[in-house]
């Protein structure tokens, strides 16, 4: 039994140590003498793996557009040419494909939300923690709808009249096939030259999309088929058809164009995210400042800590040794906790620091829950061992049904609400899972092993 117990309080410093190294900053460590000199760092860590196309950043918290500010922008939607029972629909669905642009582009927790001006149609985006605005801009506002051209009947194609073709939209006519004729795009990287593993986008097509991206395979053999963004002047990328894709379409098509890892990024986002159903004009873009500010993020960090203090007074005064392994537990839960939040990552907001509050408050009302039933079982005359037993197993369905029942709300808050109604529904979620771990997982072992009570 104490073997086992053993086991699971190693798996418990395990987790609390790792935890401890994702949530510190990076904190310097400079230690030079005559035979020994360290220049290195804890903390903060930053790391990718595959190639770069998985990175964990650690070295900071995402903060919401609350406390560091952000990006803030006003479209306006032109729905001149769209019924007036069908405009609030185009709207809605214009801020579905805005909101995926955003969730592609790594923000979380954007606000993106419709507004009727008078007769004006608009969508405010707000976007946190975002430095480059044009870029950011150019992403959201683009309606990003995918061409296919080929060459004017009667020009001829050469390598030498590639410059050319490439600067002259007049060369093309549109070839019938769209982005509409696709159900997904990657981003791959180019591994046939040697050390520079160029990024390209592979297209794919639904099933009449590659019948029709066939048929002009067939007639374009050794020509180029030109990708167009929007009505941009100049194309994508002008891959040159083969024999081999005109005999038959069998894998998808990928873009070859010179593209840097970002833009291949932001034409995927683009075009998994779809086009926008109306047109949109930018009418207004700003820089947002953090609205709090740190001296009231100081203030808030203060309260919080002078409060979690508190609890553990009451805990250590209401329940004496159990309090105390209680306590331990507690701060044990709140690092986790907040390593989970740094490592997904999930941006902070006001109302997400609220929801983590109140999932202590919850974690605390578990261990609660638990001694006062290990109070009752004592009371009732039984040994130490059975009244610590009884205490967890009887306090879990009261513990259970609480927190799944605040579970379900924070569901209910994530798919309804939006922006930081989502955030407070998220962090509140995570808090209670890792709330449940250790209140019964950790508090558990603690009782078992130090807490007195495993001796009549």
């Amino acid at each position: 039994m104490h073997k086992n117990l053993y086991f699971r309080l190693l798996a418990i410093s395990v987790v609390f140590l790792l935890s401890i190294l994702v949530v510190l900053p990076r904190i310097p460590i400079t230690f030079k003498k005559s035979f020994v000199n360290i220049d290195s760092y804890i903390g903060g860590y930053s790391f990718s793996l595959f190639g770069g196309r998985w990175r964990a950043d650690l070295t900071k918290f995402r903060e919401g557009l609350d406390l560091a500010g952000g990006v803030r922008v006003v479209l306006n939607a032109d729905v001149t040419k769209i019924g007036e029972s069908e405009r609030n629909s185009a709207l809605e669905s214009a801020v579905s494909v805005i909101e995926k642009r955003v969730n592609y582009l790594g923000v979380a927790e954007p606000y993106i939300a419709p507004a009727k001006v008078g007769d004006e149609y608009r969508i405010i985006v707000e976007i946190p923690g975002v430095s480059d605005t044009a870029s950011a801009v150019k992403l959201i506002g683009q309606t990003a709808q995918l061409k296919f051209k080929v060459l004017v009947v009667g020009k001829d194609w050469t390598e030498e009249k590639f410059s050319e073709y490439y600067s002259n939209p007049t060369a093309w006519v549109d070839s019938g096939v769209t982005g509409a004729d696709l159900k997904g795009v990657d981003v791959l990287y180019d591994q046939s030259k040697a050390g520079t593993n160029s990024p390209q986008v592979r297209l794919k097509f639904t099933n009449e999309g590659r019948k029709k991206f066939s048929q002009v395979a067939r007639e374009n053999v050794k020509k180029p088929v030109a990708l167009f963004l929007d009505e941009d002047s100049t194309p994508l990328s002008m891959p040159v058809v083969s024999e081999n894709l005109a005999d038959a379409l069998v894998n998808d098509p990928v873009i070859t164009g010179n593209f840097s890892i970002e833009t291949a990024n932001a034409l995927s986002i683009q075009l998994r995210a779809g086009a926008l159903p109306v047109p949109v004009e930018v009418i207004e873009q700003k820089t947002v400042g953090a609205t709090l500010g740190d001296i009231s993020v100081h203030r808030s960090l203060y309260g919080g800590i002078v409060g979690l203090t508190l609890v553990l007074v009451f805990m250590v005064y209401s329940y004496g040794r159990l309090g105390f392994l209680a306590d331990i537990a507690l701060l044990i839960y709140a690092v986790i906790t907040l390593a989970i939040f740094k490592g997904l990552p999930v941006v902070l907001t006001l109302p997400g620091i609220a929801g983590f509050i109140l999932s202590v408050g919850m974690a605390t009302d578990a261990n609660i829950l638990v001694f006062e039933r290990i109070k009752e079982e004592l009371a009732w005359g039984r040994p130490k061992t059975l009244a610590a037993k009884f205490g967890f197993e009887r306090a879990w369905s009261s513990i259970r049904d609480s927190n799944i029942s605040s579970l379900i709300t924070a569901a209910v808050l994530f798919y309804f609400g939006t922006g930081a109604v989502r955030g407070f529904a998220l962090t509140l979620s995570i808090g209670i899972l890792v709330s449940l771990f250790t209140s019964l997982f950790v508090t558990q072992t603690f009782v078992k092993l130090f807490g007195g009570l495993s001796k009549d």
